[in-house]
């Protein structure tokens, strides 16, 4: 086991060490509320039982390779995820690529394969996981595989918030209507769109509202155009920044370029190049057009306004890093 369960490692299934394990597997998009409560009893199953636990988890999303035409977008990147996933304290983390050639293998082929490489002894996944072919790798199948193999399956029951499961498809389907609120709850931490800082038409900052511009990772979920109350985050950051952000394409101006464009409260400096991430606490209105800039900038100064009014709420909220 490792010294700290803070020191994850991204290994391939052919390079973990031998010995047997406590595996939880999943896709973990978004690594959500429900994910986190089985990755946190896995841990500590593995903490009793004196084991490592090994997280093992698919790319690309399995839905992106199966039905391309119908998969919305990531929650996470796979960084962000994998970054998650170390936080919840797994020993060993095992990315395996996910094709179309994988999705046939039966339940017994794959959990035969997985045994052979982690020294499988307990299974750790929630109540509707299934795997295999067609999905017959239901938890009551892979439990006769295991007793078949020699490891046992447990399973952790569906995390709710109040009457509605938390699930990676609801938290999209909240980011993609911009009920960013929703998706806070469900994650246990707001939405994030995170990328470099890249020049655009500097108008912004010739209208008293400078922002930082950052293109949505293409596979990631769309947000809902609009303007949004937001924490941000550089690298250095230890705690994050006041900021409000529009996502959208400008129609004022007629850019056409979508982006994630955060206006940081009460900062002055150069972000190009930098990283920077949005985190997305509360939609204050839909995009819209204005029929002059000086309309445009009256209506950015009362969103400014409106923004302050819910980071002013969140005091002594806020998370110590994002």
């Amino acid at each position: 086991m490792s010294a700290s369960r803070a020191q994850s490692t991204t290994v391939a299934a052919d390079d973990l060490p031998a010995g047997e394990r406590i595996v939880t597997i999943g896709t973990f998009d978004g690594v959500h509320r429900g994910h986190r409560r089985l990755l946190e009893r896995a841990v500590q199953r593995g903490a009793e039982l004196g084991l490592p636990v090994t997280g093992v988890t698919f790319e690309p999303v399995p839905a992106a390779v199966l039905r391309p035409e119908a998969f919305s977008g990531r929650i996470s990147t796979v960084e962000e995820k994998l970054e998650r996933l170390a936080e919840a304290g797994l020993d060993e983390i095992v990315v395996v690529p996910f094709t179309r050639e994988l999705s046939r293998w039966s339940p017994e082929t794959f959990m035969t394969w997985l045994q052979e490489k982690t020294g499988l002894r307990e299974l750790w996944v929630g109540e509707e996981f299934a795997l295999g072919k067609d999905r017959t790798g239901t938890v009551a199948r892979l439990t006769e595989i295991g007793a078949a193999l020699g490891f046992r399956v447990v399973t952790v029951p569906r995390l709710t918030n109040g009457t509605e499961v938390v699930s990676s498809s609801r938290v999209r389907a909240a980011v993609m209507s911009g009920d960013v609120m929703t998706a806070r709850r469900l994650l246990g931490r707001p939405f994030r769109v995170a990328g470099e800082v890249v020049h655009g038409q500097h108008l912004g900052r010739s209208i008293g509202f400078p922002t930082a511009n950052v293109a949505p990772p293409p596979d990631l979920a769309p947000l809902a155009d609009g303007i949004y109350a937001a924490w941000a985050w550089l690298p250095e950051d230890v705690a994050p920044r006041p900021a409000v952000a529009y996502v959208g394409s400008r129609p004022t101006v007629d850019d056409g370029a979508r982006m994630v464009e955060t206006h940081l409260l009460d900062f002055d400096g150069d972000l190009y190049g930098k990283t920077l991430a949005t985190g997305l606490l509360e939609r204050l209105r839909p995009d819209e057009r204005f029929d002059s800039l000086e309309e445009l900038v009256a209506q950015m100064a009362i969103d400014k306004a409106a923004a302050r009014e819910v980071l002013a709420s969140e005091v002594g909220t806020r998370e110590p890093r994002y």
